[in-house]
C-alpha cells in the first residue's frame, strides 16, 4: 500500500499536465462533485479536495472552479459516480476519480472496470483495515495508477 504526503491536487494536476489522464472527478468543499481538466484549477482548490459525502455551496469556490465544471453548483451535490458517468458520456475514458467511500469505489470499479483510475482519499488518518479494503478495490495493473502512485512517492521525498 502506498500512502503519500503529496497532496492529491498536486498529483492529479501533474497527471493532467503530462496527459496521463484527460480529466479528474473530485469532491471539493464548497462546490461538491466537479469535473476538472485544468490543472491550475486543481492547484487553486487543492486543500479543499475531500473524501466527504457532503458539501455546502460556497460562491467563492464555485467562481474558482466554474459552474460548468460542477455537477450541481446550487446544492454542491456530492456524487462522484454520477460525475464519472458524465465524463464517460462525453467520451473521456482516461479519467481519474477520488473517493473516500468503499461502496462508491466498488460501484465505480464494477461499472467501469480497470479503465477508470480510482484514488482513495482519507480526510482523517485511515483505519488500516479500511485502507486495505479500499486498496483492494482500486489496485489494478494500470499505468495511470502506477504513475499516480510513483508521483506521490516522488513528491513526498
Amino acid at each position: 500500500m502506498t500512502m503519500t504526503d503529496a497532496s492529491v491536487a498536486e498529483i492529479l494536476a501533474h497527471a493532467l499536465r503530462e496527459k496521463i489522464v484527460e480529466t479528474s472527478v473530485v469532491c471539493i468543499e464548497g462546490c461538491g462533485t466537479s469535473v476538472i481538466a485544468d490543472p491550475s484549477i486543481l492547484e487553486k482548490v487543492g486543500d479543499r479536495i475531500t473524501g466527504s459525502d457532503s458539501a455546502e455551496p460556497d460562491n467563492n469556490i464555485i467562481d474558482i472552479v466554474g459552474e460548468d465544471n460542477i455537477l450541481d453548483p446550487e446544492t454542491a451535490k456530492v456524487d462522484n459516480i454520477e460525475g464519472v458517468c458524465v465524463v464517460y458520456d462525453h467520451g473521456m475514458h482516461d479519467a481519474v476519480v477520488t473517493t473516500g467511500s468503499l461502496n462508491d469505489a466498488q460501484v465505480m470499479r464494477d461499472m467501469f472496470g480497470s479503465d477508470l483510475c480510482i484514488v482513495g482519499i482519507f480526510d482523517n488518518a485511515p483505519d488500516m483495515a479500511r485502507a486495505c479494503e479500499l486498496l483492494d478495490i482500486i489496485s489494478i495493473k494500470d499505468s495511470k495508477l502506477e504513475f499516480v502512485t510513483n508521483l506521490g512517492k516522488k513528491l513526498s521525498e
